[in-house]
């Protein structure tokens, strides 16, 4: 069609009106002689009163001849006006070369339809349809017109061209799959999208080769079934979760959004939708799944898959009936292997340590690691203790064999505790619990030994798991304590020091010891909550003696590996320090070589900042764990405390006082202060005296004493000997 055809011009003559000869329309007269007749009344009442907008131009002067009253409406103009104008008035000047161009081609008859832009009274510009015809006016050429306004119908065709390209482009351009297909299954439209995800170059690639979907895309074909019936159901279906065959046969995931589309009488046209790539997703959905339930190291079942599958096996075990066995398995001194080697080689021995457990059990039993260096083993269905202790025989073996790792031949051990079904427990949780008893008994009695679970452990378990349930509640209800027991200056006799041990005040068993119950708080974690009140309450203490003016002197706290671990625990020693009061030279922290030693590295950070800070560090009990001189260089700290089993023999064994005193030289040597433990005797404390030691605590000065004693002490600046006779007491004092 081409893109306008012209509105032929007409000359004046009249006002809606001619003189002189007759002028034709189609072949009509319009009017005669000058005077109107009836038919040019009709024809003239045609004309004016037609709807569409019509009029009459001179095609030499394109002057406008007569026009009717709906073209008067369309643009604005009257009559008057209109007739004393041109058809090039009416036209954006952009479009009159062509219509000169187009007014020129001599042309007969009804002239083909076109459109045109037209440009009314108050300028805005219109589309007309144009449909003209030639005839003669007054002995005149001219030309018929009748223009369509057809804006609005070319906005809608624009609006309708626009959606059509905007929806082309995101069906073409859309990221995700969409597809249009029969109710057979045969592929109608899909975009470049769905085609790439299926492994196609192209939308036409896929249509010209596929042609059942369910039969060549889906992986189970009555899945596509399923999902079509339910979309004729429902109308439409979200979120289908289907797994798909690429063109090389890989599978993968997708997430499908299909829509029913019917006609206006409801008859299924054809199947629409969507298909999203959900393979990184569902990967990621099993990963989590997995380790909802395996190790991430190991991949071994964990705690949570290791219950469930012993619940069931011991729901079998009844049906039987059947016995079955647990295995509490802990490595020995596998905390060796991180600190000298790294985590990296403690990883890998692990990973070979689950393969190597994996090796020794049946299909059918279970290895889960559950801690650190900690793995339960179930075996379903045993014969007799005698078949469980060959099994628990076996794993020994294989984890006593050699590793190579990272170039290391490394070895190690394992304690191995026993539970039975049904003599040790009826279920799961018993029995994992009565098999760590034995895991216990089995490490004290000198690790890399079996144990099976015996009525003493049991007996042991349940006053520790006693102890453990009450002192969760001790702190709150107050009957934790402390009592400090003097340090003494050897030099001059005077107090240098108090170290804070801590008691529980148990409702029926009367006040304990720390041997009693700390062994449990470390085990449950409750060391934490208590160690933190300790440091509180020392500091309080310390900071309440010298506001009385009392003698200043450092108080020292035991630390655990548990408290040191703790990645904020330098920071809540300045802030207990900041609330108390405390200058941070008056505070001292005790702790054992065997801490230091296990946690390596990762600790001298935390030991940096104490350094920083001015807490005095000391190492208690030294001469019992490593006796490293490496470890002394590394961590910062200002003094030895010597074990109390070196001191208790010192003044009658020659090993211990050659031990004592060779701590003291090397303390000396790298600027150290000593301080000796458990001192009871005279003779201990001439031969420490002698051999340069610098300090001391233990029953020959004092007992652990109440607060308000250790008041009294530091008051009167001087110590209560309890332990030694009156004589020894003076003659010490006299000799000092």
């Amino acid at each position: 069609m081409r893109t306008e055809s012209a509105d032929r011009g007409m000359g004046q003559d009249g006002k809606n009106g001619v003189k002189g000869r007759a002028t034709r329309i189609a072949g009509e007269p319009l009017f005669r002689g000058g005077r109107f007749s009836p038919s040019d009344d009709l024809y003239r009442v045609l004309f004016e009163r037609n709807p569409i907008p019509m009029w009459v131009f001179n095609r030499k002067t394109l002057r406008f001849l007569a026009v009717n009253r709906a073209a008067l409406r369309q643009y604005g103009y009257s009559e008057t006006e209109f007739l004393g104008m041109t058809i090039l008035e009416i036209r954006p000047e952009e479009t009159v070369p062509a219509l000169i161009e187009d007014v020129g081609l001599r042309r007969r008859g009804l002239q083909e339809r076109a459109v045109w832009k037209h440009r009314r009274k108050d300028g805005s510009i219109i589309a007309v349809e144009i449909v003209c015809h030639d005839l003669e006016f007054d002995r005149t050429e001219a030309m018929l017109v009748a223009a369509y306004d057809v804006t609005e119908r070319q906005r809608a065709q624009e609006a309708a061209r626009v959606a059509e390209e905007k929806y082309r482009a995101i069906f073409d351009q859309a990221v995700v799959g969409i597809f249009q297909h029969t109710s057979d299954g045969r592929p109608l439209n899909v975009n470049r999208a769905f085609a790439k995800m299926h492994g196609y170059d192209s939308p036409e690639q896929l249509l010209a080769e596929v042609s059942d979907a369910a039969g060549q895309l889906f992986v189970e074909p009555e899945r596509m079934a399923e999902i079509v019936r339910a979309a004729l159901e429902t109308g439409i279906v979200r979120g289908a979760e289907v797994e798909l065959y690429r063109r090389d046969r890989s599978r993968f995931w997708v997430m499908v959004n299909l829509r029913a589309v019917k006609d206006s009488s409801g008859a299924l046209r054809l199947f629409e939708g969507t298909a999203e790539d959900i393979t990184d997703r569902k990967a990621a959905e099993a990963q989590v799944k997995f380790l909802a339930y395996h190790d991430a190291l190991t991949e071994l079942p964990n705690r949570m898959l290791f219950m469930d599958r012993l619940e069931n096996a011991l729901a079998g075990a009844r049906r039987k009936p059947a016995k079955a066995a647990v295995l509490f398995l802990d490595l020995d001194r596998f905390k060796y292997v991180n600190d000298s080697l790294g985590h990296s080689a403690g990883d890998e021995m692990l990973q070979e340590i689950a393969a190597r457990l994996r090796q020794c059990l049946r299909e059918e039993d279970t290895v889960a690691r559950v801690g650190g260096d900690e793995f339960l083993i179930m075996l379903r269905e045993v014969a007799s203790r005698e078949e469980v202790e060959a099994a628990a025989g076996r794993i020994r073996e294989e984890i006593t064999r050699s590793f190579a790792i990272q170039s290391h031949s490394l070895s190690t051990s394992c304690s191995i505790g026993i539970s039975l079904y049904p003599e040790d427990g009826a279920d799961g949780e018993t029995l994992i619990r009565k098999a760590d008893a034995a895991m216990y008994a089995a490490k004290e009695g000198g690790s890399n030994d079996v144990r099976f679970f015996s009525g003493e452990m049991g007996r042991r378990a349940e006053t520790q798991l006693a102890i453990e349930s009450e002192m969760r509640s001790a702190l709150a209800r107050g009957e934790f304590f402390l009592e400090y027991q003097p340090v003494m200056e050897v030099a001059s006799q005077e107090i240098a020091g108090a170290e804070a041990l801590v008691r529980w005040q148990h409702p029926q068993l009367g006040c304990m010891a720390p041997e009693e119950f700390i062994p449990e708080a470390e085990r449950s974690g409750l060391i934490l909550p208590l160690g933190e009140w300790v440091l509180r309450r020392a500091c309080a203490q310390a900071a309440a003696w010298q506001r009385e003016g009392l003698k200043a002197v450092p108080v020292a706290v035991n630390v655990s590996a548990l408290q040191f671990r703790q990645q904020e625990f330098s920071g809540l020693v300045r802030r207990v320090l900041a609330e108390s009061g405390l200058a941070p030279e008056y505070l001292e922290l005790e702790l054992t070589e065997s801490l230091l030693m296990s946690t390596g590295g990762a600790v001298n950070p935390c030991l940096r900042e104490l350094n920083e800070l001015g807490v005095g560090l000391a190492i208690d009990d030294f001469g019992t764990g490593y006796s490293s001189l490496g470890y002394l260089k590394r961590f910062r700290v200002s003094k030895l405390k010597v074990d109390r089993s070196f001191i208790r023999d010192a003044a009658t064994d020659a090993d211990d006082a050659a031990i004592t005193k060779a701590i003291i030289g090397l303390a000396k040597s790298l600027h150290l202060r000593v301080v000796a433990e458990g001192v009871e005797t005279e003779a201990q404390f001439r031969l420490l005296r002698e051999w340069g030691c610098d300090q001391i605590q233990g029953y020959y000065l004092s007992r652990p004493v109440a607060a308000a004693e250790m008041a009294r002490m530091l008051k009167d600046e001087r110590l209560k000997y309890e332990s030694a006779p009156a004589a020894q007491k003076q003659e010490s004092v006299a000799s000092a």
